[in-house]
């Protein structure tokens, strides 16, 4: 494991496994981290780079899934739910909603709620993906190959509030990715109490100033949202 970047209150490791090599970015103060939407929701996705520069954000990773038909959708409309700044701007209209999102204070909230439970708890920003991997300081139970390996992108949150982004590389020469295991055994290893898997595949990305790091050989994919570091005030 290396520190890559560093810079007060955020820092990115690489981390090289047997079958992968994963960045993990570190933020101190978790109101930094906000949900990034794209600017044309519900019609065309943005690359996360845009959505990076169009919020002057100094880093970020891609967040909730979308409605990807054939593999070939432009990232237009987000899959589940899709939450920013305490409004819900998508639901499919599901009772529940796995929810992956920050409260008004901060605080990664991991869970099933409803509508209007999400409303009533001032959930920030959230997006619904899964699974969650750690849950109250306990990991998940993992069965099997936990999903095969492939590249993953999850959150997570340290008993101090620290946030954890992390990018998981793979479907390269020599790097096939992780399973759910191995993103669980990365957050556990740097002290997240509670931990969530995020879209990925061709989705998982992670973008530092404007540089970008797909694992898809096609570039970066068109996304309804990405979770974003802001620059220090």
């Amino acid at each position: 494991t290396e520190v890559i970047y560093e810079e007060e209150g955020v820092d990115i490791l690489r981390i090289q496994g047997d079958r992968y090599v994963a960045r993990l970015i570190r933020v101190a103060d978790p109101s930094r981290v906000r949900l990034g939407v794209t600017s044309k929701l519900m019609k065309f996705g943005e690359k996360l780079p845009t959505i990076c520069k169009n919020n002057n954000a100094l880093a970020g990773i891609n967040a909730g899934g979308f409605d990807d038909p054939n593999g070939s959708g432009n990232g237009g409309t987000p899959s589940r739910l899709l939450v920013k700044d305490y409004k819900i701007l998508f639901c499919d209209g599901s009772e529940k909603h796995a929810v992956i999102g920050f409260n008004e204070d901060n605080v990664l909230i991991l869970g099933e709620f409803t509508d209007e439970e999400i409303l009533e708890m001032r959930i920030r920003d959230a997006v619904s993906f899964g699974p969650f991997v750690i849950l109250n300081r306990e990991k998940a139970t993992v069965k099997g190959m936990a999903g095969g390996y492939d590249p993953r992108t999850a959150i997570g949150q340290t008993a101090d509030g620290t946030v954890l982004l992390l990018v998981i590389d793979g479907r390269q020469p020599g790097i096939e990715g992780g399973n759910m295991k191995t993103v669980m055994d990365i957050m556990w290893e740097y002290g997240a109490v509670n931990a969530a898997n995020l879209d990925g595949g061709s989705s998982a990305t992670m973008v530092l100033n404007d540089i970008n790091s797909p694992c898809s050989l096609y570039g970066p994919r068109y996304l309804p949202n990405g979770w974003l570091v802001r620059r220090a005030q």
